[in-house]
């Protein structure tokens, strides 16, 4: 596979971050490996952009290549933990890009800090449901600046499914008996407790007693006597609802898309009852950079624009944490995306992905693995 191939396939499934691992492993590659385009010498030590693959389009700084001539350094983790391991032995990066979920541990190990709030250009544009996201500032000052968000939903085959009958279910239809090995769930930890507790009810998983946890397994292990699958990738969930093996499945928007590119009858709840599961990316000022300090502001600033947030919502299909980009997003792609009305308000009634703390989180994935364990 040439670089050109490589390219082009990476751009097709940058959202799938585990699917391009599996591209890069037969090329003996790594992520924090690929090269970037010769860059222009610099007086000061070049600013270092930690982050997914997919995320180092220019067009997500706009605002940074034209004041800096070009994007700054750029190197790729794989997940959140890998990321985390090596800031901890003191990689030397001055921007980071992780979830809400991971900011208390990586504040804890002490590889990130407090930004000021008067250095941010659009501080006060953010969404206050994205900006005062619990556990993202310390001290009254942000450690985590979110930019990108989704939600996770329920797609179905409305070949399939009634729709009538989908959109009453709405998260249940992923435990309806009628679709009894048609149903596939995402295998990761944050999405089955965010799955059960949604249908359950419950808002905050970080707060939760053990006879809520018991309640949680209850719903994954019926859950499981249904399932055709626990899916890794979402290029295995779009192939799977494209070929038929699935009639249902936990999902995102993105392959639901492309889903429709290629004539699938597939539907997408954008507002099932109980509210969507919503996710939240952002930046994060690293204790290990090396670059100049405003260079990481301009970054930031760059990021959190509006006319990056368009191409972001326009391009990925994600949402953007500033309330004026969708002022410029065009209308037909809002709609189509559940965003024409109160994105506070939509955010509002989802259940977020948590930070939980260690023993939270050990009791959580002991749960889950019995789950699918059958114990």
């Amino acid at each position: 596979m040439d670089r050109s191939t490589l390219d082009a396939r990476c751009r097709l499934q940058k959202l799938d971050r585990r699917a391009l691992n599996a591209i890069l492993a037969p090329l003996g590659l790594a992520l924090a490996t690929i090269p970037m385009l010769p860059r222009p010498s610099r007086s000061a030590p070049e600013l270092t952009y930690f982050t997914w693959a997919g995320y180092e389009l220019p067009e997500l700084h706009p605002g940074y290549v034209a004041k800096h001539g070009s994007s700054p350094n750029i190197t790729f983790f794989a997940d959140e933990e890998e990321a985390l391991l090596k800031l901890r032995a003191g990689f030397a990066a001055d921007i980071a890009h992780p979830c809400n979920t991971s900011v208390g541990r990586w504040f804890d190990a002490g590889v990130i800090k407090p930004m000021d709030p008067g250095r941010l250009e659009y501080w006060n544009d953010l969404i206050p449901a994205l900006r005062d996201l619990p556990g993202s500032a310390v001290d009254g000052k942000p450690l985590f600046i979110a930019n990108d968000w989704g939600s996770h939903s329920v797609a179905y085959r409305t070949d399939r499914v009634d729709p009538e009958r989908a959109n009453e279910l709405g998260w249940n239809l992923l435990l309806d008996e009628t679709l009894r090995g048609q149903i596939g769930m995402w295998d990761a930890l944050e999405a089955a407790i965010a799955f059960a507790a949604i249908v359950l009810g419950i808002k905050d998983t970080t707060n939760v007693t053990d006879e809520q946890i018991k309640e949680m397994k209850s719903v994954l292990v019926r859950q499981k006597e249904l399932l055709r699958t626990y899916w890794v990738s979402e290029t295995d969930a779009e192939t799977m609802m494209a070929s038929g093996e699935l009639a249902a499945s936990y999902l995102w928007s993105a392959p639901v898309f492309r889903l429709r590119e290629q004539g699938v009858p597939v539907e997408y709840m954008l507002n099932p009852p109980g509210g969507i599961i919503s996710w939240v990316c952002g930046l994060v000022m690293t204790t290990t950079g090396q670059g100049d300090e405003q260079a990481a502001y301009d970054f930031i600033n760059a990021w959190t624009s509006p006319e990056a947030g368009k191409y972001l919502v326009e391009v990925y299909g994600y949402g953007h944490a500033n309330r004026l980009t969708y002022d410029v997003v065009a209308p037909d792609i809002l709609k189509a995306m559940g965003l024409s009305g109160d994105i506070s308000e939509y955010l509002a009634q989802s259940t977020p992905f948590r930070s939980w703390d260690s023993a939270l989180v050990e009791r959580y994935a002991g749960m889950f693995e019995d789950v699918k364990t059958g114990v």
